[in-house]
């Protein structure tokens, strides 16, 4: 009997994470608070979706300086524009197979006149972009294309 009460919370334990998502649903209340958050940690914002080829071109960059800066105050966030619908079917797929144990978010807000120009008054509404902040230092640096290895680091590493 021992036995199978061990089989069994192993077995539920497992269907857990196995059902788990990887990236949180949020409105935009939330994603201003993201925003404005008083951290005195440099914040990676990185908005993209599994639909945009340079979005995902740029996603192992932003994963290696994850890696990379994991001791430092340095925070990645993903925000995906996916569609709410395809959140099961691409992006938890995708996230849980090149974002192992990044803070994805899905941003549910279709009308995007409502929000881009609260992120950054310049954003055209393309993506990908990627918004750096530290509300304590105040410093905010937007960037409006896909970057590569070398613009991401010199950015954090010149913000540390």
């Amino acid at each position: 009997m021992f036995h199978f009460r061990i089989l069994f919370i192993f077995l539920l334990s497992a269907s857990v994470r196995l059902h788990a998502q990887p990236s949180k649903l949020i409105h935009w209340a939330e994603m201003e608070k993201m925003l404005t958050d008083p951290s005195d940690s440099l914040t990676v914002i990185n908005f993209w979706a599994t639909w945009c080829k340079p979005c995902v071109a740029e996603i192992p960059h932003f994963e290696d300086a994850r890696k990379i800066y994991k001791n430092k105050p340095v925070r990645f966030w993903y925000v995906s524009l996916d569609f709410k619908e395809d959140k099961a079917k691409k992006l938890d797929v995708f996230a849980k197979k090149k974002m192992a144990g990044a803070q994805v978010f899905l941003l549910d807000e279709i009308n995007y006149n409502n929000w881009i120009d609260k992120v950054e008054p310049s954003w055209g509404g393309g993506i990908p972009v990627t918004l750096f902040l530290n509300n304590v230092k105040k410093f905010r640096k937007f960037v409006n294309s896909e970057m590569g290895a070398e613009q991401l680091n010199q950015i954090i590493q010149s913000n540390l």
